[in-house]
């Protein structure tokens, strides 16, 4: 419900979260997923309202079966162990079953868990519901695995990680990945940008041009931080996005209750 009433809000705590959150990871990492496959599905594709329902529960849920897994993995510098590799390898099998055993009967929802990681380039018309289900997730969980800090390496800028999930396997423009750029744009709120004036900010807002947000400054020209967070249009060229700027360059912590209102944050006391 909260996706819908303010995507923005959404977007930009998950990938602010996801650039610096290593302990909770699975948890990050699900939602996240589940926000941008619902959006796309929601306000690119047009899916039925039941199909965006199904592609959300769908997300939450790819990786039941290694979560604690995942965790310790995001904070391991080492590779992975034969034993963990066949864990991973299993864990979409393993995620239906521990679905089937919860009473979940949905064969479109199990489908798209089982081959949430099965790489199948193309359209997605003339697939089923499920696999085309499938894909969104696998294309946004490619996506959403490049934000996250490693032990053993520094996440991938939010926009460089989403345009490379605009090509497909065969380096063609995936549906999937146009889709899901579409729905959240070039520079997704959370993400860190240099204006042409060089400022520094972070967006906080879509806009109808992918790669023209709306930005809230947090370090001034002059390279020191700002306690008000003027608002920049970067569809103006003076205000124009020039680079992404990695999440691990900005030391400015955000406070996400000051900066959710920027978004057009909704109370959730509001929601009902």
């Amino acid at each position: 419900k909260y996706i819908r009433r303010n995507s923005d809000g959404a977007l930009f705590a998950l990938i602010y979260l996801s650039a610096g959150e290593v302990k909770r990871y699975s948890a990050t990492h699900s939602l996240l997923v589940s926000a941008i496959c619902c959006m796309a599905a929601r306000d690119v594709l047009k899916w039925p309202a039941k199909e965006q329902v199904l592609i959300c529960e769908a997300a939450l849920t790819m990786n039941l079966g290694m979560t604690d897994l995942q965790d310790r993995l995001a904070q391991q510098a080492e590779p992975l162990s034969p034993l963990q590799r066949q864990q991973v390898d299993s864990h979409p099998q393993k995620s239906c079953d521990m679905l089937r055993q919860r009473g979940v009967t949905q064969a479109d929802w199990l489908e798209a868990v089982l081959h949430h990681h099965t790489r199948v380039p193309g359209p997605l018309e003339g697939r089923s519901t499920g696999q085309r289900m499938a894909r969104m997730i696998q294309r946004a969980d490619m996506f959403a695995a490049q934000l996250a800090p490693r032990a053993g390496r520094q996440p991938t800028a939010p926009s460089t990680a989403m345009q490379a999930t605009f090509f497909d396997e065969n380096r063609k423009v995936d549906a999937a990945g146009s889709a899901l750029i579409k729905a959240v744009g070039i520079y997704p709120p959370g993400t860190f940008v240099r204006l042409a004036n060089n400022e520094i900010g972070v967006v906080v807002r879509r806009s109808a041009n992918t790669t023209a947000p709306r930005v809230a400054v947090v370090i001034s020209r002059s390279g020191t931080p700002t306690a008000e967070h003027a608002m920049r249009d970067t569809s103006m060229a003076e205000f124009r996005v020039v680079a992404s700027v990695p999440h691990r360059n900005i030391r400015v912590v955000i406070n996400l209750a000051k900066f959710l209102p920027l978004t057009g944050f909704v109370p959730l006391s509001r929601l009902g």
